[in-house]
């Protein structure tokens, strides 16, 4: 299945920074480049599966406190995946901060950014080219807890 890739998209342009270059945002992968590879894409997709899955965990508390509370918390749906990214990699980034100079390199920031049970499911799958086929709903669940 081919997937639409958004190439030299100027949102990524504004919106990554260092050697970043290509993101999966709210389901669409943009990048940078003017082309990307095989394994790259498959790392993009494996996010936006998981992007996804988190929208349907979020769905069923967002729609009952929507109608119940306020419908300001429909925006939780999409800003699910998000959330939960935002915070494991703080946890992440305590955790390196006061370890890393023990057991690291001392980047911080890497470091955190490589501990998040997303970043690891896709960097650990994208050069299987049969993962998204074989891969089981919520499959990031198993990487919580690894650092």
């Amino acid at each position: 299945m081919r997937v639409k890739v958004f190439y030299e998209n100027w949102l990524a342009k504004m919106i990554l920074f260092g050697n970043y270059t290509t993101i999966m945002f709210f389901g669409f992968i943009l990048t940078k480049l003017k082309e990307l590879s095989e394994t790259t894409i498959r790392h993009e997709r494996i996010h936006q599966k998981q992007f996804f899955e988190c929208m349907e965990i979020a769905a069923i508390p967002s729609v009952l406190l929507a109608f119940y509370v306020s419908a300001w918390w429909l925006l939780l749906i999409p800003l699910f995946y998000y959330i939960l990214y935002l915070a494991e990699w703080f946890v992440s980034f305590v955790y390196h901060l006061f370890t890393d100079n023990i057991i690291g390199s001392g980047k911080v920031n890497a470091n955190a950014y490589r501990a998040s049970a997303f970043e690891m499911e896709a960097k650990l799958n994208q050069d299987n080219p049969n993962y998204l086929k074989e891969r089981k709903w919520g499959a990031w669940f198993r990487y919580y807890g690894k650092i």
